[in-house]
């Protein structure tokens, strides 16, 4: 017969060992959990640094785009005043050349009447001169005694001197007429000549001035001046103004400023001298120079 024996278990160590493994797992999911709660903690902070930084660039791009939006305006405004100024200019500018092509263009229609006018007594006085043999010889044989050697000569002077006279330009002519020895007794005669480059050559007697003037004042002023440093003139002073190839704006200005030119020398002699003028047209340099020779030889 077989003897039964008893399996007795102790649950004491049992149960300290489960107890053992129980805290265990349970520190263990302590650690996996803080574990856990501090990575999520540390996104959440990055998360939030991140958010910070977005917001930050957000305001700062919002501050850039207003300022943009600031200089933008203004160089909208900047453009907008730069085309009302070039509108503006724009205006002036076709207003001066309206003005400028008005004042051409009664300079031109001056000159010509000054032209037409000198043309006119050239050819009176060329016609003047102009007398046939018929006529002009009883007149040259009513004086002295007409078959002199001096008579004679004398007549040949006359009629070639008319001959010239009948035969030359109206300019010409009319600058014979008025510096005539007779006219020269009484006056003086001043000559006022404006050469191609701008230059006013005035000369009066042996004395000669140049000037340049592009307004009427400063020819005015300028005339005077030169006026101021001569001696006292005749009761008559004689300007003969003529001119070569010079810019029409000049020539302008000295015909508007020769009456007051002439005006203000008569103040400044009391009355006691008058001054006259006269515009005696284009003459090339190189004839006026020729025509200075005899004066300036003596």
């Amino acid at each position: 017969m077989i003897s039964r024996r008893r399996l007795t278990f102790q649950l004491t160590p049992l149960l300290d060992l489960l107890l053992i493994v129980i805290f265990a797992q349970f520190m263990d999911t302590q650690e996996t959990t803080a574990r856990i709660e501090q990575r999520a903690e540390t996104k959440v902070a990055q998360a939030e640094q991140q958010r910070a930084q977005l917001e930050q660039r957000s305001v700062a791009e919002q501050e850039r785009l207003l300022q943009l939006t600031t200089e933008n305006a203004k160089a909208l405004q900047s453009i907008m005043k730069s085309r009302e100024a070039y509108e503006t200019a724009q205006k002036s500018f076709r207003m001066l050349q309206q003005q400028s092509e008005k004042t051409q263009m009664e300079q031109s229609e001056q000159i010509e009447r000054l032209r037409d006018q000198r043309d006119r007594v050239g050819e009176l006085v060329q016609q003047l001169f102009q007398l046939p043999e018929d006529t002009l010889d009883p007149l040259l044989k009513s004086k002295g005694t007409p078959d002199s050697p001096e008579t004679r000569e004398q007549r040949e002077r006359i009629r070639k001197q008319l001959k010239e006279l009948a035969e030359a330009r109206g300019e010409d002519v009319v600058r014979h007429f008025l510096t005539y020895d007779e006219l020269t007794k009484r006056s003086d005669i001043w000559d006022l000549y404006l050469t191609e480059n701008g230059v006013f050559q005035l000369q009066i007697g042996d004395k000669s001035a140049d000037f340049r003037a592009a307004t009427k004042e400063e020819f005015v002023d300028r005339f005077y001046a030169v006026y101021k440093t001569t001696p006292q003139p005749k009761s008559l002073v004689i300007i003969l103004f003529s001119y070569g190839d010079a810019k029409a704006s000049v020539r302008f200005a000295a015909t508007q400023g020769l009456p007051l030119v002439a005006e203000r020398m008569r103040a400044d002699s009391s009355g006691r001298t008058r001054f006259e003028y006269a515009v005696m047209g284009f003459v090339p340099l190189s004839t006026v120079s020729t025509k200075k020779q005899p004066a300036e030889s003596r």
